[in-house]
């Protein structure tokens, strides 16, 4: 498939974006924010697995253990399996690997991906090594339609960059452990290098301006769980509330 000139433009948009953000990791929430522009979606993840383990060893956002094992219990989802089979690493649909009737009916449709509201998956293989798989994951609600070919030809086209990011990422690290020490260009950098995924993610949101039930939606947990990941991230920054943390979160990004 040929993309129209705004796609490709859009996609030299996002790379503009991630491109700017001065942060160690190759897919911190920032980069996955500027992919579901790019790509509509409601959800979307970095996750690495061990198949010969059947666990998850990152996920980010993080999932509960709970989730971790129900995904285990009825997984692996098709296209996880349709990598190991075949070792292909395209960017592919659920429905590019498994007919619409027979996921319905799959465990891991009715009691992983349903109860939650969603459905459909667009999924990037970004590496297999024996049994470690690597992946980013984007998912839509039952309330919309299936991924299209420009989505699933845009994703793939975005491969050598994100293999880019993920070497500046190793080259970052490989010289702050050569370095010896932890020394940040800041105080703000050295609070920031104890938060966790999910709350650097909810640290960006709150800087955007998101309400506690806003953020709850967006990333599929209850506010209840939000509000204890700031309570953490209050204690980490520094900061006695919400107002401090969002201008953390902004003067960190820039804005």
């Amino acid at each position: 498939m040929r993309l129209a000139r705004a796609d490709l433009e859009a996609i030299l948009g996002f790379l503009a974006d991630v491109d700017d953000l001065d942060i160690d990791e190759p897919y911190p929430a920032e980069v996955l924010a500027s992919l579901r522009a790019l790509i509509s979606c409601d959800a979307v993840g970095y996750q690495a697995a061990d198949l010969g383990a059947r666990r998850f060893i990152e996920h980010n956002p993080a999932e509960t253990e709970e989730d971790d094992a129900l995904y285990w219990a009825v997984g692996p989802c098709p296209i996880m399996d349709y990598r190991s089979r075949t070792g292909d690493l395209t960017a592919v649909r659920m429905s590019d690997v498994v007919g619409r009737r027979r996921y319905l009916g799959l465990p891991m449709y009715r009691e992983y991906f349903q109860p939650v509201g969603l459905d459909h998956v667009l999924d990037l293989g970004l590496s297999l090594a024996g049994q470690r798989y690597r992946s980013l994951v984007l998912l839509r609600g039952h309330d919309v339609g299936d991924f299209s070919e420009r989505d699933r030809v845009v994703l793939e086209m975005l491969r050598p960059h994100l293999r880019a990011r993920e070497a500046r990422a190793d080259l970052r690290r490989r010289a702050h452990d050569a370095d010896g020490a932890t020394t940040p260009s800041s105080a703000s950098d050295e609070k920031q290098v104890s938060l966790t995924a999910r709350e650097r993610e909810i640290l960006h949101l709150v800087g955007r301006g998101e309400t506690n039930a806003q953020i709850a939606t967006e990333l599929w947990i209850t506010p209840g769980t939000v509000k204890k990941h700031l309570e953490h991230v209050y204690e980490k920054v520094g900061v006695a509330g919400r107002a401090a943390a969002a201008t953390f979160a902004q003067e960190r990004s820039g804005g």
